[in-house]
């Protein structure tokens, strides 16, 4: 009795996968095979660039370098973010007799880098610095392109490099005149 439950079972699971493997036969048959998009090996180029969330930017002579809108892809090997902080707080300054209060906010976090082929390389970190916001990093970055400052990192082969990026906006918040002079 259980055999005769059990055969019918197993002739169905047969005719279902026979026909989901003439099914998928029958669409590659329609459909050309589509071929792999050509990547251009990390070796290729003496620099590598990615941006603040760790996206592999294309190489200037590259292909897609020229795209309004590249693909951006990760590689958590080659570059990863690590140590991302936000903080608040407020700083006072004087100015002459009066007391200045600023309220300070800060976003850091540090780049984990990797040369993963056997030569040497530059990785080439592209920041983005908003408006009203100053580069607070040691180091400092190498050059500003714009609104994004660029920070250049050597790795050996096979080497991990760490570099840490912050960025700072100070707020003026309001100004006291202290009942004493400060000296």
């Amino acid at each position: 009795m259980v055999a005769t439950k059990i055969l019918p079972a197993v002739f169905f699971l047969g005719a279902v996968a026979f026909l989901g493997t003439a099914a998928s036969l029958a669409q590659g048959a329609q459909q050309p095979a589509a071929k792999p998009a050509a990547r251009i090996p990390y070796s290729a180029f003496k620099e590598v660039h990615v941006d603040q969330q760790c996206h592999i930017l294309p190489y200037p002579g590259s292909p897609d370098a020229g795209k309004s809108k590249p693909r951006l892809r990760k590689d958590p090997v080659l570059c990863h973010l690590e140590s991302e902080n936000a903080s608040q707080h407020l700083e006072d300054t004087v100015v002459g007799e009066e007391l200045h209060q600023n309220l300070v906010s800060i976003r850091e976090h540090e780049f984990v880098l990797q040369n993963v082929t056997p030569e040497p390389r530059w990785f080439v970190v592209e920041q983005f610095v908003p408006k009203g916001w100053v580069v607070d990093s040691d180091p400092q970055p190498s050059e500003m392109d714009g609104a994004t400052a660029l920070f250049r990192v050597y790795a050996e082969p096979g080497q991990i490099v760490r570099l840490h990026v912050g960025v700072r906006h100070t707020r003026p918040l309001h100004a006291k005149r202290p009942n004493m002079k400060i000296y």
